[in-house]
């Protein structure tokens, strides 16, 4: 049986500039408890992250009191080490050519610069250009994911999303796994497909059926997040991510990760379905 904890942790910052951001210690968990955790709204004013970011927090967030605030209010109060943040950023990673957009959670710092602000359990949402209704949806299991993290009491093993740990949790072969249709592999686009690979139970079904479960804190259901390119033009350019997540709490199930090409769509594939069935 492969059991391990996943973590996913940012390696460059971007919100004004790129920098380093470095995990946060047992004293930044610390302090966490006792914090205010501030939800800072992202400037677009035609974005939808605000909307379900708020909704997704007063159904679930329960570890700290939060609040909203604007982004120049973020400017004000990230110097207080006694203060927690959610920010949507854009994110450059060591050794990667994309960027990518994070629900970033960090503490604040009394140094005025994003690289000393530690980070809690950021969250990789998307490529830079997708359509946030691709994840949008899915907004309840990432806080359920960062709520999760950051009370485990033990050290769980971080990681760069550059450098991704394989994660295999045999707790995935006793819950139903919901899959979006668009995500999958041309070969494995029908849950008889899917069967040849991955004996397990199988659902196809739609985002709004993804929503519910997470709002209901489906324990048995989990369901894949995956973060691609999108765009066929941009072939070899890329890589794909794959996690499984539990509608519970935002545990993550399986990750993997392959460079997009034309043997390797940006897609859940055969080898994904055959690796969790083991």
């Amino acid at each position: 049986m492969k059991k391990s904890l996943i973590a996913l942790v940012l390696t460059l910052f971007v919100l004004e500039s790129i920098a380093q951001v470095r995990p946060a210690r047992r004293r930044h968990l610390n302090k966490f408890y006792n914090s205010t955790t501030y939800v800072v709204e992202d400037r677009d004013p035609f974005s939808e992250f605000n909307k379900y970011l708020l909704e997704a927090m007063e159904k679930h967030w329960t570890v700290t009191p939060f609040e909203v605030i604007s982004f120049d209010e973020f400017h004000r109060l990230r110097t207080n080490e006694d203060a927690s943040f959610m920010i949507l950023a854009d994110i450059k990673q060591k050794n990667l050519d994309e960027v990518y957009v994070f629900i970033n959670f960090v503490m604040g710092d009394k140094k005025r610069d994003f690289e000393s602000m530690p980070d809690l359990a950021s969250v990789p949402l998307a490529y830079r250009d997708a359509d946030d209704y691709d994840y949008l949806f899915k907004m309840g299991a990432f806080v359920k994911f960062m709520q999760t993290h950051v009370s485990k009491e033990d050290d769980t093993p971080r990681m760069r999303l550059a450098r991704i740990m394989n994660v295999n949790d045999d707790r995935l072969k006793q819950m139903e796994l919901w899959l979006l249709e668009k995500e999958l592999a041309p070969e494995i686009r029908s849950e008889e497909a899917i069967r040849k690979y991955y004996p397990y139970p199988v659902k196809l079904v739609t985002p709004e059926q993804i929503e519910e479960a997470i709002a209901q804190d489906r324990q048995d259901v989990a369901f894949l997040h995956k973060l691609g390119p999108e765009d066929a033009t941009r072939l070899g350019r890329g890589k794909c991510w794959k996690f499984i997540i539990s509608a519970a709490d935002g545990s993550v199930l399986y990750s993997s990760s392959h460079d997009v090409d034309r043997r390797t769509p940006d897609a859940f594939l055969p080898d994904d379905l055959k690796e969790i069935a083991k």
